[in-house]
C-alpha cells in the first residue's frame, strides 16, 4: 500500500502537476490522521472493555467477601444478643426487692462470665488492593463513592467497639484480681474462705460498675452490629 501511495507521488511530480500533488499529499494526510484517530478510537474501545472486564470481577470478588462478612455479623449480633439477655438478668435479680448481698455474691462467683469476645476480623482485601493500586473507578462512579462510605462507617464502627472493649477490660482486671470467680484456677476450699472473709460491699460497687458498663457496650454493639448488617445487605444489592 506504502508502495503504491509512493508510485502515484512520483507520477504526479515527474508529470508536472503540483497542484494535483499538493492535493493528493494533504488528501495522504488526512487519511493518515484519520487512520490514527480510528486506532485511537479502537484502542480506547479495547481499554474501556477489559476496564469493565476487571470491574465486573472485582465486583465479585467485592460480593464474595461482603456476604461472608455478612454471616460473621449476623453470627455476632446472635452472641450480643445473648449475652445482653444475661447480663440484663443479673441487674434484674440484684435489682429485686428480694436480693441481698448474698444474691451479689452467688452471681460473681458462680454465674458472670467475665471474658467478652471481639468481633471476629472482617475481610477487606479486595477494597484494600482497590485503594492502594487507584482501581476503585473501575467499579463506576456511584458504586465507587458508595462502597467507600460502606467501609468507612465500617472502620468507625469497629474503632468505637474496640475501645469500649479495652474500657470493659480496665474495669474487670480490678475486679478478676481482687475475686475469685467460676473460671479461676484455684478452687475448692481455700477459694471458700477466702470468700467468707471478702467485703461484700465493696464487691458491689466494683461489680456494679462492671455489669453496668458491660450492659453499655453490649448496647452499643448492638446497635453498631445491626446498622453494618443493614448497610452490608444494601451494598450487596447494588453488586
Amino acid at each position: 500500500m506504502i508502495k503504491f501511495f509512493r508510485k502515484i507521488r512520483r507520477n504526479l511530480l515527474s508529470e508536472g502537476k503540483t497542484g494535483k500533488y499538493l492535493k493528493y499529499a494533504i488528501g495522504e494526510i488526512i487519511l493518515v490522521v484519520i487512520g490514527i484517530l480510528i486506532a485511537l478510537q479502537i484502542n480506547n474501545w479495547n481499554e474501556n472493555r477489559k476496564n469493565e472486564e476487571q470491574g465486573i470481577i472485582q465486583k465479585k470478588a467485592l460480593k464474595i467477601e461482603l456476604e461472608n462478612d455478612l454471616e460473621t455479623l449476623t453470627s455476632d449480633l446472635a452472641y450480643v444478643q445473648k449475652d445482653l439477655k444475661i447480663n440484663k438478668s443479673f441487674a434484674e435479680r440484684l435489682s429485686s426487692k428480694t436480693s441481698n448481698l448474698d444474691t451479689l455474691v452467688k452471681i460473681v462467683r458462680y454465674e458472670y462470665v467475665a471474658p467478652y469476645s471481639s468481633l471476629n476480623e472482617l475481610n477487606k482485601t479486595t477494597f484494600n488492593s482497590l485503594e492502594s493500586t487507584n482501581k476503585l473507578g473501575l467499579l463506576g462512579e456511584e458504586l465507587t463513592k458508595n462502597v467507600q462510605n460502606y467501609y468507612n462507617t465500617r472502620d468507625d464502627g469497629i474503632e468505637v467497639l474496640s475501645g469500649n472493649r479495652e474500657l470493659y477490660f480496665s474495669l474487670c482486671e480490678p475486679m478478676i484480681l481482687k475475686y475469685p470467680i467460676n473460671w479461676s484456677s484455684i478452687r475448692g476450699h481455700l477459694q471458700d474462705i477466702y470468700w467468707e472473709k471478702i467485703n461484700k460491699r465493696t464487691l458491689y460497687g466494683g461489680f456494679n460498675g462492671l455489669l453496668t458498663m458491660r450492659i453499655f457496650i453490649l448496647e452499643v454493639r448492638k446497635r453498631v452490629v445491626e446498622n453494618l448488617i443493614t448497610k452490608t445487605n444494601h451494598l450487596l444489592k447494588e453488586l
